[in-house]
């Protein structure tokens, strides 16, 4: 896209940044504040940007001319009604896989990360004739394709690359925990002070680690597999009795109740989540996956009585984040997945 934010190109070799970086960066932070914000004025972006306002204009101009943004007069009551600059919804497109050991999912998003399509496949070779299937609703540029691998699934790029040919673009393939918190970061709280924590509930327990507006992972690339930690009196791990495989275990048995498995999911969660509050201080710490909704909302009430109750017996520090859940508690991956492409091109990282 001619006047679209740029790359640096690899051939300059000149130190420092360059004028090219300048404006790809305020090029891309602008399309980021206007995704997160919806319409805003040009004295609105200048404030927020602390750029002038007829710097702004030379922003907005080029991201206009590459189809990205689109200027409208904004409805007032006053005789006076400012110019405001709004995403093309359609100007370009992403896709994001989600994979799992039991198969997967695929949406595409448009540029204001709306879901336009989504399907579903059971095993990795369906995946070349799902993308045909919702390639359709991509009906602008397709920038790239996001591929977001959860623990023990069955994955192989090359057989990937041969499905999908060149429907897609480039890939860019990611682990499920980092996708997750992307998606946080970008469409729901964003990176509030002391970084962002999101713990996915599946098959296992995991967490994605956001420090300093940064996945992290750690030198081995372990940070946030928490499934085997030990806590509790009984030693158990969290894969044994906070994962929905041990939720239908335990409803199986006779007799068994739901509230008797969330309270001791819950205690052994918390007890996670203060050994990661104790290492790294998150702003937040946030809860999705593939629990039920009501029993993942039965799971938080419980780890934040659980806090009140350790807090009053001076057990635990009150900064301590309160638990919430996900803005978007089963799509963060797969949402994820799908941002990574824009993330590369477009949006501010």
């Amino acid at each position: 896209m001619s006047g679209s934010p740029r790359t640096r190109d690899p051939s300059d070799a000149r130190p420092g940044i360059s004028p090219v970086d300048i404006a790809d960066h305020n090029s891309r932070t602008t399309l980021g504040l206007i995704r997160r914000f919806g319409p805003l004025t040009r004295q609105e972006l200048s404030r927020r940007l602390g750029l002038t306002e007829p710097a702004i204009a030379g922003i907005v101009q080029r991201l206009a001319s590459a189809g990205l943004v689109a200027g409208r007069k904004r409805a007032s009551a006053t005789r006076y009604a400012a110019l405001e600059f709004a995403l093309c919804p359609d100007a370009a497109f992403s896709l994001g896989i989600s994979v799992a050991a039991q198969g997967g999912e695929i949406i595409v998003i448009d540029l204001s990360c709306s879901i336009r399509a989504r399907v579903g496949f059971t095993d990795i070779d369906e995946v070349g004739e799902a993308v045909g299937g919702i390639r359709h609703a991509a009906s602008g540029k397709l920038v790239g394709c996001g591929v977001a691998l959860a623990p023990g699934a069955s994955f192989d790029h090359r057989v990937l690359k041969d499905c999908i040919g060149e429907m897609v673009g480039p890939l860019y393939v990611l682990d499920d925990s980092d996708a997750a918190v992307g998606a946080e970061r970008t469409l729901g709280i964003g990176d509030p002070d002391g970084g962002l924590v999101t713990i996915l509930i599946d098959d296992t327990v995991r967490a994605g680690l956001l420090i300093g507006g940064r996945p992290f992972r750690g030198i081995h690339g372990l940070a946030g597999q928490i499934g085997n930690m030990r806590s509790g009196v009984d030693g158990a791990t969290l894969n044994e009795v906070a994962t929905l495989p041990s939720l239908e275990h335990h409803l199986a048995a006779q007799s068994a109740s739901v509230d008797a498995w969330t309270v001791v999911a819950a205690r052994h969660l918390h007890e996670a989540v203060l050994t990661i509050s104790g290492f790294i201080a998150p702003g937040a710490i946030l809860i999705g996956g593939s629990l039920p909704d009501d029993i993942l909302a039965s799971v938080i009430s419980c780890m934040v009585r659980e806090r009140e109750e350790k807090i009053r017996d001076l057990v635990i520090a009150p900064w301590i984040p309160v638990v919430q859940p996900a803005t978007h508690p089963k799509d963060g991956v797969v949402l994820g997945a799908a941002l990574r492409p824009f993330n590369e091109t477009l949006f501010p990282v």
